[in-house]
């Protein structure tokens, strides 16, 4: 017997995982507009109080790390892919918003005029980023359910709902503060 259903089982898979996906972009971009002022005050004190960047003027560095994560919040997709692709495989499971800001640091930074040096191998620089990142990224995700658990407390409010839906933005921004426009 032929088995005709196989096609359907692996296109169901596919569209989860890109779903997953899309849904996790989607959290670390919202994430970002929220957290971008906090990350780049402490990537930049990061990058330059562990020595990774050598600069005579640290005003010009902070300016260039901020446009570095402005780019990548308007960047797109392929445009991101393209950029990382050379150190897409520096360690597994990256975090590549990490990858992207290293690359962006051994790529763009280094050739900044008020920087003299950046110091450290890929997988150094790419640590420092991502140990930044990873610490906001916790508090930020501990906000979150936060104000999930005390938006289901609320048995008028049903998830899913316009209703829901703004109660848990405006309880968000209260707890966060609001996105940054880029």
């Amino acid at each position: 017997m032929k088995n005709f259903d196989s096609g359907r089982v692996q296109e169901g898979l596919i569209k989860q995982l890109e779903r997953q996906e899309k849904q996790k972009a989607y959290r670390q971009d919202r994430f970002f507009k929220f957290k971008l002022p906090e990350i780049h005050n402490r990537l930049t004190q990061a990058l330059l109080m562990q020595g990774i960047v050598e600069t005579d003027n640290p005003a010009a560095v902070s300016d260039a790390i901020l446009k570095g994560l402005k780019r990548i919040l308007k960047s797109t997709e392929f445009d991101f892919r393209y950029f990382i692709a050379p150190i897409r495989n520096l360690v597994p499971r990256p975090n590549p918003y990490a990858l992207y800001m290293t690359q962006y640091l051994t790529e763009v930074l280094v050739n900044e005029p008020g920087v003299l040096e950046v110091y450290g191998t890929d997988s150094e620089i790419y640590r420092v980023i991502n140990e930044v990142l990873s610490q906001i990224n916790i508090k930020f995700e501990r906000a979150e359910a936060e104000v999930v658990e005390q938006l289901s407390h609320n048995k008028a409010l049903t998830p899913g709902s316009r209703e829901y839906d703004v109660a848990m933005d405006e309880l968000f921004r209260k707890k966060v503060g609001d996105p940054q426009k880029v």
